[in-house]
């Protein structure tokens, strides 16, 4: 029995190979994201559990030494909150970069796929005529013996 071959299953798996790397890099880039941000929430914290913890430390005897060491431990954090806060600025546009490439990678795959299944469909037609072409071909052949004899019969 015949088979259906598209000839353009090489570019339909290149396609694939092509959205499923797009996918892997959005996905790497979201994670990266995910994990700056939960980094800022954590130094965030830090800041603020940080000035609880001095705030009751400035009652009563106060220690210069160490408000001025947690003055510099916070502004630390805070410096670090902003390069992070870059950071995710510059990945906010990566993550995009990503996404409409991944939509044109999907895209891509998806036009070959459509093209791969009215391909099948009129491979699928085809071959249904010719089965019933071919069937017809039987029955008029059968009916010509069948028919035939008892002409030849007569005759």
């Amino acid at each position: 029995m015949a088979r259906f071959i598209f000839k353009l299953e090489p570019v339909l798996r290149q396609r694939r190979l092509a959205e499923d790397r797009a996918q892997r890099d959005l996905a790497r880039l979201l994670r990266e994201r995910m994990i700056l941000e939960r980094r800022i929430g954590d130094l965030q914290h830090g800041i603020t559990a940080d000035k609880r913890t001095m705030a009751s430390a400035l009652s009563g005897h106060v220690d210069v030494e160490r408000v001025r060491n947690h003055g510099a431990a916070a502004h630390r954090a805070v410096v670090q909150v902003q390069q992070i806060a870059m950071k995710l600025l510059e990945l906010s546009h990566q993550v995009e970069a990503a996404r409409t490439k991944l939509i044109a990678a999907s895209r891509d795959r998806k036009a070959v796929e459509r093209l791969r299944d009215k391909q099948y469909q009129r491979w699928q037609t085809e071959r249904n005529r010719r089965e019933t072409a071919q069937l017809d071909e039987f029955a008029i052949q059968q009916f010509a013996r069948r028919n035939g004899r008892s002409w030849g019969a007569v005759a």
